[in-house]
């Protein structure tokens, strides 16, 4: 309206009642500004809100064309609103919108005892205009489906999010209960083991029992630091060195299982602000996911980039793989696809990266074909 404001100051000027023709564009203009000023943000993100105004224009332009008769043929106008109206991200409203400015380009072009064009010009014109609608329909109807998608993406993590710090200051409670009465358990073990030293099969008895204890006690642990991570020592720090730790702390139990580490894309400085401590035990997590998932002799590949003002840290392996519908809920804490384990190391190292500003990332080609988890912090 901008454009067509300027081309009325330019060609109005002579023609029949021009000055209030141009105090009824300006009055349109303000009103327009206003409503948008005025009204409600939720109504201003409606798409057929947003597709009037476009209609509104259209309407305008056409009748302001037909007003001063330029003596160019204007088609980029109407160009101009057939693309804006793909900011409606909705293919029907942007279709509605196109078919009508389509509809008033017509109008534009007739001539009082011509119905039909006949100028090969209009038509070459005309159907780029309706080339242009359709694919513009298709890039709304796509952006509306991406938002939709990241918006279901992010409600889910902030549910998880919550869903977490729940449950640690749950578990915290739990934990101290439950702590006492297992340590009474795993005392009273070892003392029937002294006075029956000399029955195997007691022995045996009395040591999955220790066993048993031994694992509830590490499920407390991990259930005690979903609600520990609430306090970070941020700080400058070298991306590399977590990582480099982390490898070193995974290495006994990639060497028991005979797997290869395979290490890429840290030549170069990864500078970013965060508590080192909490960003090592994130990737431990995934590089303790991996290899439990990987078989005896596989692989496990480490590869770090910075793109977009982002460090990506990604942990793949060529073990037991995710199935498709499972990769959604394989961050929710007690979910797990392996046959052992608590379930609870990816939740955590969701929260620690979310804790930074980011976010970890999975896929999987599928059950059997292995998976990569990539941790994505923000650089500094």
């Amino acid at each position: 309206m901008s454009v067509v404001l300027l081309l009325f100051l330019y060609q109005g000027p002579g023609h029949e009642g021009w000055v209030t023709r141009l105090f009824v564009l300006l009055a349109y203009l303000a009103a327009s500004m206003t409503l948008i000023r005025v009204v409600p943000d939720s109504l201003l993100a409606r798409g057929w809100f947003q597709a009037g105004l476009f209609l509104s224009d259209a309407v305008l332009a056409t009748v302001i064309l037909r007003w001063i008769q330029p003596r160019t043929e204007l088609f980029l106008i109407y160009t101009l609103i057939v693309f804006g109206s793909a900011l409606t991200r909705s293919a029907r409203q942007s279709l509605v919108v196109a078919a009508v400015t389509i509809a008033l380009y017509f109008v534009h072009w007739w001539q009082p005892g011509a119905w039909i064009p006949q100028s090969p010009v209009f038509w070459l014109r005309f159907l780029f205009l309706v080339v242009s609608a359709a694919v513009l329909a298709i890039l709304a109807r796509d952006s509306q489906m991406a938002q939709d998608e990241d918006k279901r993406r992010y409600d889910e993590r902030l549910i998880q999010v919550e869903r977490l710090a729940t449950l640690g200051r749950v578990a915290a409670e739990v934990a101290h209960r439950i702590k006492g009465p297992l340590t009474t358990i795993a005392v009273n073990a070892e003392v029937a083991a002294h006075r029956h030293g000399d029955d195997p099969r007691t022995l045996k008895e009395l040591a999955q029992i220790t066993e048993e204890v031994q694992r509830c006690k590490e499920i407390l642990k991990n259930l005690l630091d979903l609600g520990r991570i609430e306090e970070m020592d941020t700080e400058a720090l070298d991306l590399r060195v977590p990582v480099e730790r982390a490898l070193k702390l995974i290495g006994p139990q990639a060497a028991d299982r005979r797997l290869k580490l395979e290490v890429s894309g840290l030549e170069r400085p990864m500078r970013m602000r965060g508590d080192e401590s909490l960003i090592q035990e994130a990737l431990y997590a995934l590089l303790q996911n991996a290899v439990e998932a990987s078989s005896r002799n596989g692989r496990v590949r480490v590869s770090a980039q910075t793109l977009g003002g982002r460090h990506r840290l990604s942990v793949a392996d060529d073990g037991a793989g995710v199935e498709r519908g499972d990769l959604e809920r394989i961050f929710q804490p007690f979910f797990t696809t392996k046959k052992e384990g608590s379930g609870l190391g990816l939740s955590a190292a969701l929260r620690i990266a979310q804790k930074h500003g980011g976010t970890v990332e999975g896929d999987s080609a599928g059950a059997g074909r292995g998976a990569a988890f990539t941790l994505v912090l923000p650089a500094a």
